[in-house]
Parts: C-alpha cells; structure tokens; sequence
C-alpha cells in the first residue's frame, strides 16, 4: 500500500469514503460548512476589487481591509478538510475569535460616510458584503455548534476510524523503512501491524456478523429519514381519508393524475404504519416521485373536495425529490450489500 501511494494520499482517500459514506446523515453540517467556504469566497473576490479602489480614492479604508485580506487567508487555512468533531470544534472557534475582524460599521471612514462622492454607491455596495459576512457568521455560528454537538457521535466515530487508519499507516511506515539488521525490531512491527489491522477491520465491523448489522443500521437510518421526509404529506393523507375527500374534476388533472394521486395516498398511509415498506419504495422510486408530483400539484391547487367544497390544506412544503432519490439510490446499494453478506455468512 505505501509503495502505491504516499501515507497522505491514502488517508485523504479514506477521508473522502467516510465523507462519501456517511453524507446523508450529515448533510445540515456539509450545508453549513459550504455555506461558509462560499461567504468567504465571495468576500475574497469583493475584497480584491476593494483595494484597488481604496488605494486610488479612500486610502484611510486600507488598514481595515488589510486585516481583513490577513484573517480570510487565517480562516481558510483554518477551514477543515475532514469532517471531525474536533476539527469542526476548532474550526467554529475560529470563526467565533475572528468575527468582529470583518464588521465595517465601527470603522470610522464608514460611520461619518467619508467616501469619494463620485464612487459613494460602489463603496458602499462592497462595504455591504462585509457587513453581510458578519451578520451571517453572528446567526449561523450558534446554529452550526448545535448541529455539531448534536451530530457528535457520528463526528466522533468518523475521527476515531482516521485515528485508527493514520496509525495503521504510520506502523506499515515505520515496517518498511528499517534497516536491514533490524530483523527482530521488524518482526515485531510485523506483528504489531497484524494486531492493528485485526483491530482495525473490527472498527469498520468487516466481520460479517458486524457488518450486517451496520448495513441494517444504515438502512434503518435511511427509512427514517425518508419516513420523515414525508411526514407533512401523511398528514394531508390522513385529512384526506378521515374527511371522505376527492379530487375535483374541475381541475386539469388528468384521469392518470387522479389515479397516481389514490394510490400515492393508499402508499403514505401504509408507509406511516410501516417504515420499512420504504425499502420496496426504493426500488420504485421513479413511480413513487411521479405519484408525489401529482399529488403535490393537487394539493398545491387545493384540488381536493368535500362535497364540492375545496379544503384549504395550506400546503407549500414540496418534497426535495433529489434528495429523496438520492435516498431511494443508497438503500437501494445497502440492501443488495445485505444480501450479498448474508449470503456469505450462510456459505460453507
């Protein structure tokens, strides 16, 4: 292994699967750090026109803004590349410290309003992305502490698989640069790798009882979060049904819209009692995002009726299909995994 690639690009490789494999279940922490990396980009880009500006019409401007271009460079060295609960920790800390660095409003050129009259509207319209790059920090920076720490588990458990692989590394490292009369020492290094490499196919449960079990966690993850994803559209269904409720046929649905419509609300009614009927959802999931589109647009429509009467469902929380597909794809890959390891388990 250490002869195809160096240690670091064997363990950025495996940074990317953990990212890869467990990017569902922490996409509100990628969706914060992304939107992050983009503000800070964003400033960059309005930062270097800035200074060009500054240095020709406002040269008292110059000191604040190289504070500015010192800390984004700071903060971007600072932004993690692996999804590590102490990595994330460190990383809002940071941006906690640094923060205030970026907010113009004390400045005294922007409280007395001090610009070239000739360039007022282009300063200030730059001005403003630093002010917006402040106030976003201020409101999302709690908000992402508390993702983390309520994601930490599985942080946790993603820094304590490259802990065992970065050791993993350094032991076959260290094995293969030895002198050649350090027989002994390298046996025993030998050895110590073996211990590890056991140790670490256990931490991934590369046994095939642990590694059903982790597949059926994951599905279990999926179908709950798919289960969750439609929570608001069983909760029309069930009006629907309780209120003896039908598509109006002065809608511009047509026969096979009306018809996607009854079985999709026969499927989330099922669906709610059993979770696990997501599994086979997956495996229909262009029919099943088909019946959510009809339904949707009639429910958006208020195109149910009681007697001639529409309902007003106050419906505006359309599915993310790309998500929920994106879903349907990976419980899709989980169960044939499944089946490929219980078939296994079960051969002589």
């Amino acid at each position: 292994m250490a002869t195809e690639a160096t240690e670091g690009e064997v363990l950025g490789r495996y940074e990317q699967r953990l990212a890869e494999k467990y990017r569902f279940a922490l996409h509100v922490i990628i969706d914060h750090m992304a939107c992050f990396v983009s503000l800070f980009h964003h400033t960059q880009i309005e930062l270097k026109s800035l200074e060009a500006l500054a240095q020709k019409k406002m040269p008292q401007m110059l000191p604040f803004l190289s504070v500015v271009h010192d800390k984004i460079n700071y903060v971007t060295q600072a932004t993690p590349l692996f999804l590590g609960y102490d990595h994330l920790v460190t990383y809002i800390k940071v941006l906690q410290q640094e923060k205030h660095n970026f907010d113009p409003r004390p400045q005294p050129w922007n409280a007395l309003r001090l610009y070239d009259n000739e360039y007022q509207d282009q300063f200030a319209s730059k001005v403003q992305v630093f002010t917006t790059l402040y106030q976003e920090l201020d409101a999302r920076l709690p908000e992402f502490l508390v993702e983390v720490e309520r994601h930490a588990p599985l942080l946790q458990l993603l820094s304590q698989k490259r802990e065992d692989m970065f050791a993993l590394l350094r032991k076959v490292h260290a094995a293969n640069h030895l002198p050649q009369n350090m027989k002994k020492h390298k046996a025993e290094l030998k050895s110590a790798y073996q211990r590890s490499l056991v140790k670490y196919k256990h931490a991934l449960q590369a046994s095939p009882i642990k590694l059903e079990k982790q597949i059926q966690h994951e599905i279990r993850h999926f179908t709950q979060h798919m289960h969750s994803m439609v929570a608001r559209h069983w909760q029309i269904c069930h009006t629907l049904t309780r209120a003896n409720a039908e598509v109006t046929p002065d809608c511009s649905l047509t026969a096979r819209d009306v018809q996607l419509i009854d079985d999709f609300i026969k499927d989330v009614l099922r669906l709610h009692d059993d979770v696990g009927d997501f599994c086979s959802t997956a495996m229909a999931k262009d029919a099943f995002l088909e019946q959510i589109t009809a339904f949707e647009t009639a429910a958006s429509h208020d195109w149910f009726v009681v007697c001639t009467s529409p309902l007003k469902l106050n419906f505006h929380e359309p599915l993310d299909q790309p998500l929920f597909g994106a879903y349907c794809d990976d419980l899709q890959h989980r169960m044939k995994e499944l089946h490929v390891s219980q078939l296994v388990s079960v051969a002589p």
